[in-house]
């Protein structure tokens, strides 16, 4: 397939496996699918575990050498180290998109390689404000750097929470949602997300009525991580499991899954997610900041909200940006639980605040990051890096590249 002026080519290099589960991964299966109409793209994947990715990257700098390709966008900061190496020995534009733990991880090392590799980028895209924070933070030259959110995924039909559904849930789970206000948290049960938390803290603080359901993948902490962490301290190894995603809070939540009216499901299916939103009264973000991890962005409480589902959150990092007050749900302070119990109770009591804000969450999501809005963000950026290194492309990209209203 020939490039063309009127549909340059892409080339995309990914270390996070569409496919697989994560903000990262959602991110870049929906950016694929949203620029596939206006440009011809290429994708090179890494299918092997995620420690292992690195091991790939002469396979990255090969492919994309061979490609036509104008422009290589990288998955993450850690694909831009290899990014930074195409960038010097070909005449392609690279464009990495940074999420937050990719820019936040603290080795000396990779510090000083991450910040080198996007000082070469054309442009550096961040998922949030406070990952544009980050990067600033780091000297990289403001002038290349964009904000452009994740995307919430496609708005999904409503379903209707009647004995159907509870019936469903029931079956899949064994727990019988009837009758009960029902709190949900789906995510990677790492540290970071402060489900250990919310169970100690907030949950005992709420009305004996209240259901709350943790749901994510299974993910345990190595056999390797105690003898090593007496040799050379847990900081140490806390730091290894947060780079491989393995700080795990898996045992604790087992353990803690014990106390009555709390439930902790692993490995759940595509429909049994969309059947616990459904089932739900509100979405909880309980996060906390972890020394060398960040929650760059939030893409779950996106993905509650369009559901119609509220989302209460703690308001750190980048998800302010994907939880606004009022519009699909409310913030509350770091470490203080009396407010998030606040906050649920005053939503719990107050059905027609909450059905309000659940059919705003749905079309706030619709109106500021539908994939068609977010995708022409980056459409427009691709365009412009394009016509700035080879003005023989300067052409206006399919309606002006403008994000739709």
């Amino acid at each position: 397939m020939d490039t063309s002026p009127e549909n340059p080519q892409l080339l995309f290099l990914m270390r996070q496996r569409p496919g697989s589960i994560g903000g990262v991964q959602s991110h870049c299966r929906r950016l694929v699918q949203g620029l596939n109409g206006a440009f011809d793209i290429e994708t090179v994947q890494f299918q092997g575990p995620a420690w292992a990715s690195v091991f790939y990257f002469p396979g990255f700098y090969r492919q994309a050498l061979n490609s036509r390709a104008l422009l290589v966008h990288c998955d993450d900061a850690l694909t831009a180290l290899i990014g930074r190496v195409i960038r010097a020995k070909s005449d392609k534009a690279v464009v990495a998109t940074v999420h937050g733990h990719d820019v936040t991880l603290p080795f000396p090392w990779y510090q000083e390689a991450m910040t080198r590799a996007l000082k070469a980028m054309d442009a550096v895209v961040c998922v949030s404000r406070a990952t544009a924070a980050a990067v600033r933070r780091r000297g990289i030259d403001p002038g290349k750097i964009h904000v452009i959110p994740n995307s919430c995924g496609e708005i999904p039909e409503p379903l209707e929470k009647n004995e159907e559904l509870y019936q469903a849930v029931e079956n899949l789970t064994g727990i019988n949602l009837r009758g009960r206000k029902v709190l949900f948290s789906l995510g990677r049960p790492v540290r970071r997300k402060g489900f250990d938390f919310f169970i100690r803290e907030v949950f005992p603080h709420l009305p004996p009525d209240c259901v709350y359901i943790v749901a994510g993948p299974k993910i345990t902490e190595p056999r390797w991580s105690k003898p090593l962490a007496g040799l050379v301290g847990r900081k140490w190894v806390d730091l290894a499991l947060i780079t491989l995603g393995q700080d795990s809070l898996h045992e604790q939540l087992v353990h803690l899954s014990r106390r009555s009216r709390v439930h902790y499901l692993t490995d759940v299916s595509d429909r049994l997610r969309r059947l616990l939103f459904a089932a739900s009264d509100l979405f909880i973000m309980p996060n906390r900041r972890i020394y060398g991890d960040m929650e760059g962005f939030g893409i779950v409480a996106l993905e509650a909200s369009a559901c119609g589902l509220p989302v209460v959150a703690t308001g750190i990092e980048g998800i302010t940006d994907a939880v606004v007050d009022g519009r699909n749900g409310f913030c509350v302070p770091e470490n203080d639980p009396a407010a998030m119990v606040r906050i649920i109770k005053r939503l719990l009591e107050n059905p027609v605040e909450l059905q309000g804000l659940a059919h705003k969450a749905a079309q706030f999501c619709r109106q500021v990051f539908s994939p068609a809005r977010i995708a022409s963000q980056y459409e427009a950026l691709f365009h412009k890096i394009l016509a700035d290194r080879r003005p023989e492309l300067k052409c206006a990209p399919p309606g002006g590249g403008k994000a739709p209203p």
